[in-house]
């Protein structure tokens, strides 16, 4: 089983670290239920998934620079439509508050900009959730 500890500790510099942390950090509902590209069978509790979309690495004219623009889609999944709807709220808000700010458990990655692409949400039938999907690109 992996071992969670090391992506809540920042270890690493993956963009998706950074993210988990300020997810948990700022969203206790989401503590310990954030889970790359699907959840565990059977998970019950409301969970987000997150999956990366593209990278687009930054070139001037000078050739590539350490910085990226990252998009990314964010299912929040619940069982109750309304856990939904507030869940996906409160990440859609903490997102919108990332630009201009440093992120990660030492604060060093600062967000130079984010787009919020799409906002929308569905019923997943097999699974028998509500999902709501920020889809999102994040430039550092």
């Amino acid at each position: 089983m992996l071992n969670t500890t090391v992506l809540w500790m920042g270890i690493g510099d993956y963009m998706e670290t950074k993210l988990r942390y300020e997810l948990t950090q700022n969203i206790t509902a989401l503590a310990n239920s954030i889970y790359p590209t699907n959840a565990p069978e059977g998970v019950l509790k409301p969970y987000l998934v997150y999956v990366r979309i593209s990278t687009k690495k930054i070139k001037t004219f000078d050739g590539y620079e350490n910085k990226e623009a990252i998009s990314y889609m964010f299912s929040i999944m619940a069982t109750k439509y309304s856990d939904m709807v507030s869940l996906r709220k409160q990440v859609e808000t903490l997102l919108m508050g990332l630009p201009k700010t440093s992120i990660g458990i030492n604060n060093d990655t600062y967000i130079e900009d984010l787009d919020i692409n799409n906002i929308d949400e569905q019923y997943e039938h097999e699974l028998m959730v509500n999902r709501g999907i920020i889809d999102f690109t994040i430039y550092y």
